[in-house]
């Protein structure tokens, strides 16, 4: 799939600019966001990007001075990513000296007790993102032995092949982009893992899935993990816990309401650099309460 890479020029603007406008363009179709020197990139998949949306929601952020912000459009083409990875340098990324992340061509002498490969097929998936690394990092402290787990907006599928790695018995991942599905599925095969299926959909999939998962990672966006939380949650056998992220911390509040409503109960939560990853766990019965 082609995609839309918008880059913003934020400077000299309020602090908080950067996390209004991924809010706003996430209502809009966009699925990925990297901060930059200067503002941030924004990616849009080219089938559902409209240039007059997002002008409009430029329009109407909530901002002083709109004008401020400029923008540059690139359309980038399916293509082997791959390549381009390894010609700009994809570096291998360390998660708590336990567990390494690295292109299949990149060898490194340190052994850690994890090592994955991934080859990324576009610029975000790898692990680089704060909110990937976080996610990670709960999955090396979590007991895994066992768990049957659900892996929504797979991506690259780095989150569930740690969760395989770290002793799940089977994982379900699950994107709606064809390209994931594929890069998803090469990951699972250079990393040697079986237990693992690969689907192309949303979170309709789980309407057959009732009662089904220990562990759910939700590594999205705001609006995507409030439309779906009763899918997870239906997903959901008692007492299993979902990991989520992809938004920001001023929207945690808001998780957490839409969590309560659907039986999962808070438990923890973590921020880096203003992005959250929160776990809760589903209520054994309708009458507990979070505390």
């Amino acid at each position: 799939m082609d995609y839309i890479q918008v880059t913003f020029r934020t400077e000299n603007t309020e602090d908080y600019t950067n996390d209004v406008l991924a809010a706003a363009l996430a209502d809009i179709g966009f699925d990925s966001f990297e901060e930059t020197s200067r503002g941030m990139a924004a990616y849009c998949p080219a089938p559902t990007f409209v240039l007059y949306k997002m002008q409009e929601t430029l329009e109407n952020l909530p901002i002083t001075d709109v004008s401020k912000i400029s923008f540059r459009i690139e359309e980038i083409k399916d293509r082997n990513w791959n390549e381009l990875w390894e010609q700009s340098g994809y570096e291998p990324i360390e998660i708590d000296d336990r567990c390494i992340i690295r292109a299949s061509g990149k060898h490194i002498e340190k052994k850690h007790e994890y090592d994955i490969i991934i080859n990324p097929v576009q610029s975000f998936g790898s692990g680089y993102h704060e909110t990937t690394r976080m996610i990670l990092a709960y999955l090396l402290d979590m007991t895994l032995d066992g768990m049957n787990v659900l892996d929504m907006g797979c991506g690259t599928g780095v989150l569930g092949i740690l969760a395989k790695k770290r002793g799940a018995s089977y994982v379900t991942a699950i994107d709606i982009d064809e390209w994931s599905k594929k890069n998803a599925t090469d990951n699972i095969a250079a990393n040697k893992l079986t237990g693992f299926s690969v689907l192309l959909g949303n979170a309709d999939l789980l309407k057959d899935m009732s009662n089904k998962f220990n562990l759910v990672l939700a590594n999205i966006n705001r609006n995507v993990l409030l439309r779906d939380m009763k899918c997870y949650s239906d997903a959901m056998c008692s007492g299993a816990k979902i990991i989520m992220s992809g938004f920001y911390h001023e929207d945690l509040d808001m998780i957490k309401t839409e969590a309560k409503q659907n039986r999962l109960q808070y438990r923890t939560h973590t921020t880096t650099n203003n992005w959250t990853a929160v776990i809760f766990e589903k209520r054994i019965n309708t009458y507990d309460h979070e505390k």
